[in-house]
């Protein structure tokens, strides 16, 4: 498991739709903003529509309760 700035986490099955002329990613039961400029260089997740593996640093996912810092439940990969 990677810690720090440069881990990165992944989730499997992430949806992504378009509300209110904005993009948001359906993940974890959860509705967030989809971090267009911070995803991982590997994940295609773009557009309204999109399903597919979500990866991304791992404080953004803590910050929006996503994972919890000690308990990681999703994959967790580094770069």
């Amino acid at each position: 498991m990677a810690e720090g700035r440069w881990g990165y986490l992944w989730f499997e099955g992430a949806r992504v739709v378009a509300r209110d002329m904005r993009l948001m990613c359906i993940v974890a039961n959860r509705v967030v903003p989809l971090p267009v400029v911070i995803l991982h260089p590997d994940c295609t997740l773009a557009g309204d529509g999109d399903v597919g593996r979500l990866g991304v640093p791992r404080w953004w996912a803590e910050q929006r309760g996503l994972c919890a810092s000690s308990t990681a439940s999703c994959d967790t990969r580094t770069c």
